[in-house]
């Protein structure tokens, strides 16, 4: 309706729609608001990407897309982040998402619990590509889904509170320190901890 009928997809799951004139941007916005979906994003939700999760694959561990959501919101709601943090969640070991070469990367496992196995996550960072090419390295094991957006919290808080100057990238900060100094860092209780 606004643009030229051409929608663009990325491979950050967005959608790009082009050639909207200057005086139809405010119309086009609030058109893309009343669908409800947001034609802006965070810092959290730039950088968040998904797999299909367990509501669509047969591999998958967890509900990625929807635990995907409830850490966005509630990281936005708690973080003022300054710069987009790439946070990848893969529901298996076909690795979709890639949640190696993600900033944080979420890797859906079975947690057991006192009476039965929840959806959770083994929690890895420091991964990357192009000129920061590097594998994750996984930081905690076995955290519980309902745990993770407050897990992904601390880790963010830690890095915008003790990252070496405002330019220090995710991906640096946490390549330059152990995974012990990390964990101390994010100050995140045992029963996520690897």
């Amino acid at each position: 309706r606004f643009g030229s009928g051409r929608i663009r997809l990325t491979v950050w799951q967005n959608l790009i729609v082009s050639d909207i004139d200057a005086a139809d941007i405010d119309a086009a916005k609030a058109a893309i608001e009343a669908l409800g979906l947001s034609w802006q994003a965070s810092s959290i939700r730039a950088g968040l990407i998904a797999c299909t999760g367990n509501t669509g694959c047969k591999f998958a561990a967890s509900d990625t897309k929807g635990h995907a959501l409830k850490i966005a919101d509630h990281v936005e709601a708690r973080v003022a982040l300054d710069t987009p943090v790439n946070v990848h969640l893969t529901g298996c070991h076909h690795s979709c998402a890639q949640h190696y070469i993600g900033d944080i990367g979420l890797i859906g496992t079975k947690v057991a619990d006192e009476e039965e196995e929840l959806e959770g996550y083994h929690i890895h960072v420091g991964g990357g590509y192009g000129e920061e090419q590097a594998l994750a390295r996984e930081l905690f094991r076995d955290v519980k889904a309902a745990d993770a957006p407050a897990v992904i919290e601390k880790m963010l808080a830690g890095y915008m509170a003790k990252r070496a100057n405002k330019d220090e990238s995710f991906h640096a900060f946490t390549n330059r320190q152990s995974l012990e100094e990390l964990q101390t860092t994010f100050d995140v209780t045992a029963g996520a901890a690897s």
